[in-house]
């Protein structure tokens, strides 16, 4: 670190996630000159903020871990505290000590940073005078007086009167008013109480000081009374009233009972006054509920102990376990409930405002916010525990009231933390556990639609906490009772709440329960499986934990009955994994029920029923046929109709319609899907062509997950009910497949993407009995519907569906060794199709939508070279297997990052590929580049940091030195930086090793000049192109290219450069320009003189972006390439002192007679005004 503060990044991103890894402070001796460095850089604001954000990042390293602090503390402080006393110290040196201070109290906690902080007599005066001083309303100090206000907090507190710190006696003053240091003090805390950010330290500080013997005789009444008249008047702002808030609530936690009891009742009303609920300040109301709650209440009531309480007694875990899941331990010889009810002294008055205590904590428990309710849960406890066990039991007969279907949530949600807090104090009597009970494991299956959500996680999750709490609080033998439905809730919401929280807690409570109880049925064996991280993964929550759960048929009832709440897909499948475990209890039980649910109104509990179904029905279906049984021999005739007519239902309802629609299609299509799989009875019944008419709706729906599922259930539909069987209705059938191959196909021309994109889908998933004696026409239309046309030009995902359809076609038809004799008649057309995909670069607002077909492209080739390869290796000539493989290689070193990695797999897995491919260019060199398969860990596809290297070296291979370069050009001259410095380092590592070879990169120069030609003013080129050339001449890398007097390239640059730039208004196309021109300046001779002419006419240029840019840039270049440039070495300084000087956002009028004087001095041709007639009759450029 330098003395300044500067902060060093390089450590800082080694500091990150140390957590709690750290075993000592030890950056001490550090902090230690930072400090005493304070006195010289506090007049420099730049030295003081950088050393101060060091400071910060210091010490907030240790947030996790303040402990390690406390050894140093005292010397730290000391050595701020100095600073702090010092008279001769300036006070923008104690603002920046203070800030210090405060960096300190936050990661250590102010409660125990005051505790060291000096607390001597002759403290309180300049301390007090310090804050005196300070402008409460300036934002820029307020670290200076929380600091001050904590001090003073603990320098109060000293053991003596405080008139003796006073400098005068009243006597002597006569009729001169001064303040004395008490009324200083408590001037202080009201100034602080009121303000909007230090109102907590000043309600510390009050309680601390009004504490005080002497102090609370002469000051607590009229400031009682001054902060409950700032509460009730209508007039206070709202910060005030938090502010007095927060004063009396921290004066009635920290005062004593018998100073403060003849006040309680007056402040009670004061506050009941004020009509808090009706506030919607969250502070506000909890300082009310605060100081009228639990605070007043335990003023009213002396502080006892309730002998009635339950007391647990002895507990041992070894016990526990030791005696087994399900068995009961031997009760504890500690009695948990005292019998004798003559041991109750319960003989005291009970004041009268303990009612309206209770009544507004019970009202608390209702309140919308969470803080709130903790906080009345928490007072419910405190209070009720001072309170005769009739009285106690009313409280709690109060929180069970809660549990209403007409209360909201919220009120759900405090009963819970409630019931908790009665529990874990021994307030809630074994004998209330019968009422309460119920109530939770409601509570734990809470969930209440609104709107497009639901709520009830809170409640969830706070009933998981009260079965943690019971846990804890109660004996084997009280809850021995309620074992079998506690834990069967616990481990649904365990394993099949949708929140990962409730998962966790409710894992967290019976972990608890089997450790604190050792009752719970194979508790051991099931915390194994379902234990805190594990349910943490839902699906794994979902589907994989299944298999080792007990009590299953209480799981599936209750997954059944939270089915219109749940994630349904991963219930049904959980259904269906499920099954087998109680096929009986589901097929009598679950699924009649889910049957009648197909008729509710309600939208979630009609789709999830309805996969419920369908997962049920396939999981019979696989049981029966272990046993040569059919599906209607498992389930029954009747459940047989009602599942058969449950689609045409769904369509006289007119429930595919509207939003509720879409989820409706999805999930009668994976019945479809299912019910095939299946083999439901229904063949030759009409519902197959309603099932079938549903799915060709589906097809062309917006949503894309329908159209999957409409495809997945077309495949297997057509299996099942359109295989061709030696039977009489053959030939009606064979009538029927063609029929919809025809259909399908001729969809594939419609003049809609989302029915192409659909039903290339589905014909892609079509079994392969469906393509005899038509394969020749739906290879022929997917090939034409892969093409890019006028109309379909921005149809990137139709053509990508198609490819991937002709990709799973390929699969489906070849056998394991012999390719489809229709496909190798196409072979060529196959190859030209997926090989045209690679060019496909179709751009829209969401990006290059073509990545997804050149994907789908590098797929195919793969998946057809590999059929082809197998069945005949003679049809891939070398030319063809060439163009597959510098197809793919070009994709695998362009700039999106998935595209990358996809293509880097497949061209490794068509090197290694076995068979192997024939005619591969650089075989043996290329295998050697790339490790096969079994050493797949050796290279991250998706780093560039892995790729680039090893791709840059296939430059040196002629056959792919055009397209790696090509897609190099795109890559170093992109936008993301990850990919621009790798592919450039790797680019650059590889010229700078052939330094000494000319003759290759002469080559790859050539090559460059190729591409450009190739793509003259295509933008998707020439833009990366302009910044490729930009890096590659600031490199280095190509001056002996440059310098070569015979060499064409930096000419050829300059004449593709401004055939590019002729007429463009493309910003960053003019703005690549400039700087390639820059650069061309050092090649001595015409290209320079030719380069400086055109960077003049920029200097000219109608936009002044260009002008002033073109100046900056042509200036950067003279200083480093002036001397070699054709520019007179006499004129170069004044050349260089106009571009700096002139302000080129000026008009063109009044910077043209400049930029002339420059073409003089530089010896180039003036340019000239072409009129637009001539400029017609020439090549495109820009004059002037």
């Amino acid at each position: 670190m330098a003395a300044d503060g500067v902060v060093d990044e390089s450590n800082c991103d080694e500091n990150i996630g140390l957590g709690c890894a750290l075993e000592m402070f030890s950056e001490l001796q550090e902090v230690i000159n930072m400090i005493e460095n304070l006195r010289t850089i506090y007049s420099s604001e730049i030295s003081v903020e950088r050393a101060y954000e060091r400071f910060t990042y210091i010490m907030n390293q240790y947030q996790e871990q303040p402990h390690l602090l406390d050894p140093h503390l005292d010397n730290i402080l000391d050595k701020l505290i100095c600073i702090v006393r010092c008279r001769d110290a300036s006070i923008e040196l104690k603002h920046a000590t203070f800030k210090y201070l405060y960096v300190i109290m936050k990661v250590r906690g102010y409660k125990v940073v005051v505790r060291h902080l000096p607390h001597e007599v002759s403290d309180i005066e300049p301390v007090l005078q310090l804050l005196e001083i300070q402008n409460p309303s300036d934002n820029a100090t307020w670290q200076t007086r929380y600091v001050l206000l904590l001090w003073l907090s603990i320098i109060v507190m000293i053991p003596f009167h405080m008139s003796r710190l006073d400098s005068f006696k009243p006597e002597d003053l006569g009729n001169e008013r001064r303040k004395t240091v008490m009324e200083r003090i408590l001037s202080a805390c009201k100034i602080y109480a009121l303000s909007s950010d230090l109102f907590l330290v000043a309600a510390f500080l009050s309680s601390r000081f009004l504490a005080r013997p002497h102090v609370k005789e002469l000051h607590l009444a009229a400031f009682l009374d001054w902060a409950c008249n700032w509460i009730v008047s209508s007039d206070s702002p709202v910060f005030a009233q938090c502010g007095s808030l927060a004063a009396v609530s921290s004066i009635l936690k920290h005062g004593k009972r018998e100073d403060l009891l003849p006040h309680s009742q007056s402040l009670l009303k004061w506050i009941l006054a004020s009509k808090y609920r009706q506030n919607s300040g969250t502070n506000i109301t909890f300082f009310m509920y605060k100081a009228s709650g639990p605070q007043c209440g335990l003023i009213f009531l002396k502080m006892r102990v309730a002998v009635w309480r339950y007391q647990r007694g002895g507990r041992s875990l070894a016990a526990n376990l030791s005696a087994g899941d399900g068995v009961a331990p031997e009760p504890s010889p500690l009695n948990s409930v005292l019998q004798n009810e003559e041991e109750l002294d319960e003989d005291f008055e009970i004041p009268d405002g303990i009612e309206e205590v209770i009544e507004e904590l019970v009202q608390g428990l209702r309140d919308s916010d969470t803080v709130i309710r903790w906080s009345a849960a928490k007072g419910i406890g405190r209070v009720t525990g001072r309170l005769p066990k009739e009285l106690a039991d009313d409280v709690v007969g109060s929180v069970l009231e809660l549990f209403n279907i007409r209360e909201s949530d919220g009120a759900w949600h405090g009963g819970c933390l409630a019931l908790a807090e009665l529990g874990r104090r021994g307030l809630l009597l074994p004998q209330r556990l019968v009422e309460v009970v119920p109530v939770i494991l409601k509570a734990l299956v809470y969930d209440e639609p609104r709107g497009y959500a639901s709520v009830g996680t809170h409640i969830r999750d706070a009933a998981c906490y009260v079965c943690w709490a019971f846990a804890r609080a109660y004996d084997t033998t009280v809850l021995q009772p309620f074992v079998k439905d506690i834990a069967a809730a616990l481990l649904v919401t365990a394993v099949f709440d949708r929140e990962i929280n409730c998962r966790r807690a409710a894992s967290a409570a019976f972990q608890e329960n089997v450790g604190r109880q050792g009752t719970f049925p194979h508790g051991i064996d099931i915390l194994t499986t379902a234990d805190y991280f594990t349910v943490s993964v839902r699906s794994n929550a979902f589907l994989n934990i299944r298999y080792t759960l007990q009590e299953l048929e209480t799981c599936i009832f209750n997954i059944f009955c939270e089915l219109k709440y749940l994630l349904q897909m991963f219930v049904g499948q959980a259904l269906h994994n499920l099954t087998p475990k109680a096929p009986t209890f589901t097929t009598e039980t679950v699924l009649r029920a889910l049957l009648d649910k197909t008729s509710s109104i309600d939208l979630n509990a009609r789709h999830g029923a309805v996969l419920g179904i369908a997962e049920i029905l396939h999981a019979l279906a696989v049981m029966a046929k272990q046993s040569d049984r059919t599906i209607q021999d498992v389930v029954g005739p009747r459940i047989v109709d009602e599942v058969r007519n449950l689609v045409p239902t769904f369509g006289q309802r007119q429930q595919f319609r509207g939003l509720g629609g879409e989820l409706m299609k999805q999930a009668c299509s994976f019945l479809i899907e299912k019910c095939s799989m299946a083999v439901m009875p229904f063949h030759n019944h009409q519902v197959i062509e309603d099932w079938q008419t549903l799915l060709d709706e589906c097809l062309s729906h917006e949503v894309g997950n329908i159209r999957s599922q409409a495809a997945l259930a077309l495949s297997a539909l057509f299996t099942e009910y359109y295989q061709l069987r030696s039977e009489p209705g053959e030939h009606y059938q064979r009538a029927k497949c063609n029929k919809v191959i025809a259909t399908y196909t001729r969809q594939l021309a419609a003049n809609n993407q989302i029915t192409r994109m659909g039903y290339s889908l589905a014909i892609g998933s079509f079994p392969k009995f469906m393509f005899d004696e038509q394969l020749d026409i739906v290879i022929v239309a997917l090939i034409q519907c892969s093409k890019i046309t006028e109309t379909t030009g921005k149809w990137a995902e139709s053509r990508r569906d198609a490819l991937k359809a002709v990709t799973s076609i390929c699969l489906t038809v070849s056998s394991s060794e012999d390719l489809e004799p229709v496909l190798t008649s196409h072979l060529d057309h196959l190859y030209d199709c997926f090989l045209d995909g690679l060019t496909e670069y179709t751009m829209d607002s969401r990006g290059d939508i073509g990545a997804w077909v050149r994907e789908a492209s590098v797929t195919g080739l793969q998946v057809l070279t590999g059929l082809v390869v197998k069945s005949n290796s003679s049809l891939l000539t070398s030319e063809l297997v060439t163009k597959v493989m510098v197809g793919v290689a070009q994709q695998a070193v362009e700039r999106i990052d998935r595209t990358r990695a996809h293509a880097g797999k497949i061209f490794r897995n068509l090197l290694h590929s076995d068979p192997a491919i024939p005619n591969i260019p650089h075989h043996a060199e290329l295998v050697k580049i790339f490790p096969p398969a079994s050493r797949e860990h050796e290279i991250n596809w998706i780093a560039a940091s892995d790729t680039f290297p090893r791709f840059i070296q296939l430059l040196a291979f002629r056959p792919f030195t055009y397209n790696v370069l090509l897609g190099l050009v795109v890559s170093v001259g992109g936008l993301t930086e990850s990919v621009v410095k790798h592919s450039s380092s790797s680019l650059f590592s590889y010229l700078k090793a052939h330094h000494s070879n000319s003759l290759e990169l002469e080559r790859l120069c050539k090559t460059i000049i190729e591409i450009f030609r190739h793509h003259q003013y295509v933008d998707r080129i020439t833009i990366p192109l302009f910044e490729f050339l930009d890096r590659l001449f600031s490199s280095g890398c190509v001056c002996s290219v440059l310098e070569n007097p015979r060499s064409t390239f930096a000419s050829d640059v300059l004449n593709h450069t401004k055939l590019e730039i002729g007429k463009t208004r493309e910003v960053t196309k003019l703005r690549g320009s400039v700087n390639v021109l820059c650069h061309l300046v050092q090649v001595n001779g015409e290209v320079s003189r030719r380069s400086l002419v055109q960077l003049c006419i920029f200097l000219c240029n109608r936009f002044l972006w260009v002008r002033k840019t073109t100046a900056s840039r042509l200036y950067e270049a003279l200083l480093l390439y002036g001397e070699d440039s054709v520019i007179p070495g006499e004129n170069l300084d004044e050349v260089m002192a106009i571009l700096s000087d002139t302000d080129w956002e000026q008009d063109v009028d009044i910077v043209k007679p400049t930029r002339n004087k420059l073409c003089n001095l530089m010896g180039v041709p003036v340019p000239k005004t072409v009129s637009v007639a001539a400029a017609r009759k020439k090549e495109p450029r820009i004059s002037q």
